[in-house]
């Protein structure tokens, strides 16, 4: 009878215990993300350096070149920013996960234009998730014509 009252409170520790991992690291990620978020909206510059990992970069494309910033560069230009508030809304989405990847997009939604930031996000070696580079994607948001001659296709 101990025996079995043995094998079942392991069962249910292991179990439990598989439960409760998985939505750990999920949560570490998201985590992450909503911190990249937060600090690109109210400019805390502190909060990008803690979730950025030291060689990280951020690329942004200019007509026909891509443009690199390193860490050190863009928390100190957004050092510059502090006390500004950005006016937009924000969203995201976990494009692609594994154990030690995750690839999300974040979306900036302002006025006139739409800001897709796609995150690469690894574990390193202390298995803390860190952001490892940002790629920096505008959209411009067309405002339809009030007088608009569109042709609509007709089946």
């Amino acid at each position: 009878m101990k025996n079995k009252f043995l094998l079942a409170c392991i069962v249910g520790l292991l179990s439990a215990s598989t439960i409760y991992a998985r939505p750990a690291t999920e949560t570490e990620y998201t985590s992450v993300i909503r911190d990249f978020i937060d600090s690109h909206m109210t400019s805390n510059f502190k909060k990008l350096k803690s979730i950025m990992s030291d060689n990280s970069v951020l690329k942004i494309p200019r007509g026909e070149k891509v443009l690199v910033q390193e860490k050190d560069d863009l928390v100190s230009m957004m050092k510059k920013d502090a006390g500004t508030t950005q006016n937009c809304a924000s969203s995201y989405e976990v494009l692609a996960k594994s154990d030690a990847m995750v690839i999300a997009r974040v979306d900036f939604n302002y006025e006139n234009c739409s800001q897709h930031d796609y995150l690469i996000i690894e574990k390193n070696d202390k298995q803390d998730w860190k952001i490892t580079q940002v790629c920096k994607m505008f959209e411009d948001i067309k405002t339809p014509l009030t007088n608009d001659n569109s042709v609509v296709a007709k089946n």
